[in-house]
């Protein structure tokens, strides 16, 4: 089986897609992922590696199933 034979769309399940937001509503990173299994658990680990971002927002297809927010504590200087 070739890549040109992988299509996304042939998979059984959408892939998960986690966008960083900024406080001003601006897209950091778009990270795509199909073997996730906690959501919450990949958004705070994508939370603090990229330190410029505010806020993950989840998307399945095009529905928008969380948003998960930086700790105010841990919100960049």
């Amino acid at each position: 089986m070739g890549l040109e034979s992988l299509r996304l769309e042939d998979s059984l399940i959408s892939p998960l897609i986690f966008i960083g937001v900024t406080d001003d509503c601006r897209t950091t990173f778009v990270d795509l992922d199909i073997e996730t299994i906690d959501p919450v658990q990949r958004a705070n680990a994508l939370l603090a590696e990229h330190r410029s971002c505010d806020e993950i927002e989840v998307w399945r297809d095009d529905i928008r199933i969380a948003v998960i927010a930086r700790a105010p504590a841990d919100s960049p200087s």
